[in-house]
């Protein structure tokens, strides 16, 4: 069974870096709007992330040092398929903007963009509309009165601000010889508008929508950008089709002038809505069920490989080699054990990667067995040319498939040790005598080359079973492949 690879965040690891570049100077209004009006939208984790790569970015900074996604990983406590869907709610609702370079090394940047304020939060009709779904009227009530400033009642009090030529006066010459200085082309911070999020269904015909009311009383006039839009949230959210959203703009509509109440629009289509459905309306980002099913097939995979006799250990060895390229999990191990990865084991590296024609994970069960099991300080080239072609030749296409051949070849080599020594010790019992006849005939190996007793890689010393178990949990918590917690 092979492990899907086709999920957006795949393409995301861990050891990509990125930078945080604050487009706007956050105050502590934004941030209460963001903790009461857009979590409840985006949820905890997205949240959260927003909150640390903000919190990333110095004070009077607007851009962060290098950081790995490991770290960001490593203190939000979330896997990769996590990451990138709190990262896309916060691009749809208008929070972040991504980019991305790819040559000539691969960098990410996250734009943080501010929140909207909440006056226009409120007017807002997709915002406002999802935030009275996820919280309900009261709620929604009780949030909107944390923002509401009375205003000053302008009949009892008289203005008396002075303008700014009643206090100041400047030389207008010197502004002139000045205005080609003042025209330099630079970015100034917070000098754009924040990004609202839009819906535009190809599944509601406006033309058709408009044709049906051209024989009602409704003032065509009357739908406004601002109302057709309204519209359009309106079919998204509830599903209202044409026929039901011309019938929904004839009721809030006044029958003298042909004028649409917004807000009593929006209010009968909620109230419709609910009358039907008990539930509220729950949003899922298009990567929920992704994430479920790459969590099952993940849970189905340890099934089956726990029943074909493999360990906890050996399953731990199996996802990680599936989750990365053999550059990283070599690299992974040497900063680990402390080295690192020299130029001759690129270069043999690279020649089993062009030419053995072998799965990356089972190349990297290669790697695992040189660099962990026997402990090797380097990937010795001759060794692994003589692994590779053998599980080429054998046809050894899955990682599973590769790590019961190295368990073999340990079970097969014990043996041999075993029968070795009780040769030894026979040998030493029965020296100086002349018969040899009832000595133990020693079965012929079976074992390729490279597994061979007598190879001198066998004089490494292995590592125990305790050592391998930690340092793949060392490793797995390095890479964080997406289990969360880990």
């Amino acid at each position: 069974m092979g492990v899907v690879l086709g999920y957006p965040w795949k393409n995301l690891s861990p050891k990509d870096g990125f930078l945080v570049k604050q487009q706007a100077l956050l105050s502590d209004i934004d941030q209460k709007i963001l903790t009461f009006l857009y979590q409840p939208l985006v949820g905890n984790a997205a949240y959260s992330l927003y909150m640390t790569l903000w919190t990333e970015i110095e004070e009077e900074n607007y851009w962060s040092e290098g950081i790995l996604h490991s770290e960001l990983l490593a203190l939000l406590n979330i896997g990769i398929p996590e990451l990138y869907q709190a990262r896309i709610k916060l691009e749809a609702i208008g929070l972040i903007k991504t980019y991305l370079q790819t040559s000539p090394t691969k960098l990410i940047v996250y734009e943080l963009q501010a929140p909207q304020t909440s006056d226009v939060f409120f007017k807002d009709d997709l915002l406002s509309l999802l935030l009275l779904e996820k919280v309900g009227e009261r709620k929604f009530k009780k949030l909107r009165n944390r923002f509401v400033v009375e205003t000053i009642d302008k009949n009892k009090f008289q203005e008396i601000t002075k303008s700014f030529l009643d206090v100041f006066q400047f030389d207008a010459e010197l502004l002139k010889r000045e205005k080609e200085l003042l025209k330099q082309p630079v970015s100034y911070i917070g000098n754009t508008s924040s990004t609202r999020p839009k819906v535009d269904p190809k599944t509601f015909d406006l033309k058709f929508f408009y044709t049906g009311l051209n024989h009602q009383y409704v003032n065509r006039s009357s739908i406004t950008k601002e109302i057709e839009e309204t519209i359009l949230v309106l079919h998204t959210l509830y599903g209202l089709d044409e026929l039901a959203m011309q019938q929904f703009v004839l009721n809030a509509s006044d029958i003298e002038t042909g004028k649409i109440d917004e807000k009593r629009l929006k209010k009968l289509a909620y109230d419709d809505y609910h009358n039907k459905n008990q539930q509220n309306i729950s949003l899922k980002d298009v990567v929920e069920k992704d994430i479920e099913v790459d969590s099952n097939q993940q849970k189905m995979r340890e099934t089956e490989l726990t029943k074909r006799g493999l360990t906890k250990e050996d399953i731990a060895v199996i996802e990680v080699s599936e989750q990365i390229s053999p550059v990283d999990f070599m690299n992974s191990i040497k900063d680990q054990k402390g080295g690192f990865v020299t130029k001759p084991e690129e270069w043999t590296l690279e020649e089993i990667v062009k030419k053995a024609n072998l799965p990356t994970a089972v190349i990297n069960i290669l790697i695992h067995y040189i660099l962990v099991v026997r402990n090797n300080p380097t990937l010795d080239q001759k060794l692994a040319y003589k692994i590779a072609n053998d599980w080429a030749q054998e046809k050894v296409l899955a990682p599973e498939e590769a790590i019961q051949k190295v368990k073999k070849m340990y079970s097969e080599n014990a043996e041999k040790r075993q029968q070795q020594e009780n040769r030894s010790k026979s040998y030493t019992q029965n020296r100086g005598k002349a018969n040899y006849g009832n000595q133990t005939t020693i079965r012929k190996e079976t074992l390729p080359d490279w597994a061979k007793e007598g190879n001198k890689q066998s004089e490494e010393k292995p590592m125990s079973e305790e050592e391998q178990k930690a340092f793949m949990e060392r490793l797995k918590r390095i890479q964080n492949f997406g289990k969360e917690g880990e």
